[in-house]
């Protein structure tokens, strides 16, 4: 693939110009084998569990495909006078569009864009999703840094090349939990997705960070673009973006936490909006559980196995609680030891709810580990959560309040005293603006 032509858009296989196929895609025989019965896989994932023909050549294309409307947008800011043009869409974003004068067509067709609500959005459910969320307490924090990051390292690898090029390697590794767990944070705050909530903000924030990346990384030589695609493609995205609505479902249910058919539903309206925002294309946007867990086996198979970057992004991720910051304990440093060393042994055995020994070898991780934490604390999790659920009123209302304060304290630890913010690029990242 040309580097001069990182981000064209992909016709579906056959057309002429269709890019080769990227190596990292599993081959069609493998992908359209069925695992599960039909019959039994419609009761789970609403379809049979393969992907059709016509889905995998549009998982084929996607992988050519990264964001337009803001690559778009990006483009323009790179036109003239970047820096510039980027505080302009700082102002639209956080002030309106009208409080531009005389705002830039290119700003004035993307907000339009993201300014108006798909059709398909109930507003009236997001208070419900945000509250699911909460229930989980501490436990959603596991999900996603112990299940979602540590597993995508190994099982979605591909994605791991942009985050080293990105400069995910060398970065302070709390840090980026850090500010992954804000924005999930901010868009779990009440009106996070509103127009002017921090939620909605945070997302096409990252957004933009998203684009600049692609952007930068697709132009270094050291990027296989006939092996990966595009740089945070759409698979990628669609993969980012499950983690957040299926995935955490059933890994906070692995802690314990009772999620109803209602609530899981509330969720995943949620994330689908959430996902809207972040520039995931409508088509690949889960409707339910069921059909975003299918849609992750689909990205999984565009995945080969871990290489040595898995393993760096791993072993890195593998120490972290060592270094963490205990909030309340710098007048006791023998304690805060303990209390790190407990973080270590109880984030690998959460990791063994997903990874097997081979796994967890390739990702340099102690290859006999048990499930240790989440077999002890999940009854515990089950019974607390199913009792505030019952008693309903001002109790539950105190809990899930308790629960936020759980969150927000494990924030606090992976970032330090330092203000808890989305990434900043330096000079040195691929998404600055000079």
């Amino acid at each position: 693939m040309p580097a001069q032509h990182p981000l064209r858009e992909a016709a579906p296989t056959g057309e002429p110009g269709q890019p080769p196929r990227p190596a990292r895609m599993l081959s069609t025989r493998i992908a359209r084998l069925e695992w599960l019965p039909p019959a039994l896989a419609r009761r789970i994932f609403g379809a049979p569990l393969a992907p059709t023909a016509a889905e995998w050549r549009a998982i084929e294309a996607a992988l050519w495909r990264g964001d337009p409307p803001m690559d778009e947008l990006v483009a323009w800011m790179f036109e003239d006078r970047p820096r510039e043009r980027k505080a302009k869409f700082e102002r639209a974003l956080t002030g309106g569009i009208e409080s531009l004068h005389a705002a830039p067509e290119p700003l004035r067709a993307f907000f339009a864009l993201v300014d108006r609500d798909p059709p398909w959005l109930d507003r009236e459910r997001l208070p419900a999703g945000i509250r699911a969320s909460r229930l989980a307490g501490d436990a959603g924090f596991y999900v996603l840094r112990d299940l979602a990051l540590m597993g995508g390292y190994s099982y979605f690898n591909s994605m791991n090349h942009t985050l080293a090029l990105a400069g995910a390697l060398t970065k302070d590794t709390a840090l980026r939990i850090g500010e992954t767990g804000k924005w999930l944070t901010d868009v779990t705050e009440d009106g996070g997705l509103e127009r002017f909530g921090p939620g909605f903000v945070s997302t096409l924030r990252v957004r933009l960070i998203h684009a600049l990346i692609r952007r930068a990384v697709a132009r270094r030589p050291e990027w296989d673009a006939e092996r990966w695609g595009v740089p945070i493609n759409q698979v990628d995205m669609l993969a980012t973006y499950l983690a957040f609505g299926p995935v955490s479902l059933l890994g906070v249910r692995l802690f314990g936490v009772p999620v109803g058919r209602a609530d899981a539903g509330a969720a995943m309206h949620l994330w689908r909006y959430a996902g809207h925002l972040s520039g995931v294309d409508e088509s690949f946007l889960a409707r339910t559980e069921g059909d975003g867990l299918r849609k992750l086996y689909h990205t999984f198979l565009t995945h080969r196995w871990p290489d040595d970057t898995a393993r760096r992004l791993g072993t890195a991720l593998r120490d972290e609680p060592l270094r963490r910051y205990v909030p309340g304990h710098e007048e006791r440093p023998r304690l805060a030891a303990l209390r790190r060393r407990f973080a270590y042994h109880q984030d690998l055995s959460n990791t063994s709810l997903i990874l097997g020994p081979l796994r967890r070898r390739q990702l340099g991780l102690p290859i006999l580990t048990l499930p240790w934490y989440p077999m002890l604390s999940s009854p515990i999790r089950f019974a607390t959560v199913s009792y505030h659920r019952l008693r309903g009123g001002a109790v539950l209302e105190g809990y899930l309040a308790r629960s936020r304060t759980r969150q927000r304290a494990l924030l606090d630890s992976y970032f330090a005293n330092r203000e808890h913010d989305l990434l900043r690029p330096g000079a040195d990242h691929p998404a600055h603006v000079g």
